[in-house]
């Protein structure tokens, strides 16, 4: 085992999966983690540009790059024990598609991720996030609950 690649949303199954993940970094020693977080591309709302108290795409934008340090300083202190062989990547787009995308750039063997994301649809049966990774991952995918 090489690279894993652990998708984290802030979630309380990806804090479950990143416990997996951290075991996985004692049993292979020379393993590296790559954290993965993927902004959803924004589309304002119709009534964004009116101002009658619809948030903008730039205040989404906003919300999601804080979201994203936030998750960044929380993995590196979680991981510290494994300091330089943890990277953490924010990504743009459909978040099972960047989570696989970054898979494959980085040739990893394994995806780590929790089953439900913070997002109410991904809430749903499995997730439709961890629905669609299992879907296109050439790598083996760990789902936990």
């Amino acid at each position: 085992m090489k690279t894993i690649v652990w998708a984290v949303d802030g979630s309380e199954c990806a804090w479950r999966a990143a416990e997996w993940a951290a075991e996985m970094l004692d049993k292979w020693p020379e393993a590296e983690l790559v954290a993965v977080y993927a902004h959803v591309p924004t589309v304002p709302a119709a009534d964004a540009w009116t101002g009658i108290g619809m948030p903008t795409v730039m205040d989404v934008e906003a919300q999601e790059t804080a979201l994203e340090q936030e998750l960044r300083e929380e993995v590196m202190t979680k991981f510290k024990a494994y300091a330089g062989r943890v990277t953490f990547r924010g990504e743009y787009g459909a978040p099972a598609d960047a989570i696989v995308s970054v898979a494959d750039e980085v040739n990893a063997d394994l995806i780590v991720m929790g089953t439900h994301g913070r997002k109410g649809l991904d809430r749903m049966l499995m997730g439709s996030v961890s629905t669609g990774v299992l879907h296109r991952a050439r790598q083996a995918v760990l789902v936990v609950r």
